[in-house]
């Protein structure tokens, strides 16, 4: 099975462990930026850019994540970039499953608890609402909420619900 083997790899061992340390980083600031630019997420500037403690983004793939300027990220989010399927699955499919890039637009932000999927761009000075569930593409200026994401405001109306 390829996944057991790439997961006993140095490479995925190396991302696993700079990932925890950017999961628990509290200080400085960029730290955790730092640690996941590292594992390979792109990030342009990471004194730009604030990602809290507790934020998991995908273990296996982070070089799939793209972070732009000014994006904040809040505690408990997660970012999927791909999704393994069980063997079951597998053959029923005909699939080994899904990969897709993950994007953060200049200013974006993140509410707690949120969960961003495979194929996503968050646009430009979007808000998704704390505890939604992101399943496709968040536009500019958008406020989303809810599982899944619905756009239920614009920011530029300058008045978050």
């Amino acid at each position: 099975m390829m996944k057991n083997r790439y997961q006993r790899s140095p490479g995925f061992l190396f991302k696993s462990l700079l990932g925890y340390l950017a999961y628990v980083a509290v200080f400085p600031m960029w730290m955790s930026p730092l640690l996941h630019r590292l594992r390979g997420v792109k990030i342009r500037s990471i004194l730009n850019v604030y990602i809290a403690p507790t934020v998991l983004i995908d273990s296996l793939f982070p070089e799939l994540v793209t972070i732009e300027e000014d994006v904040y990220l809040t505690r408990g989010v997660k970012v999927i970039a791909h999704i393994n399927l069980t063997d079951s699955l597998k053959k029923i499919l005909g699939t080994d499953g899904a990969r897709g890039q993950v994007t953060f637009r200049k200013g974006a932000f993140v509410g707690v608890g949120s969960i961003i999927l495979p194929d996503v761009t968050v646009g430009t000075c979007a808000v998704v609402g704390a505890g939604s569930v992101v399943t496709s593409d968040v536009p500019d200026y958008a406020i989303v909420a809810g599982n899944p994401a619905r756009i239920i405001g614009d920011i530029r109306d300058k008045k978050l619900p």
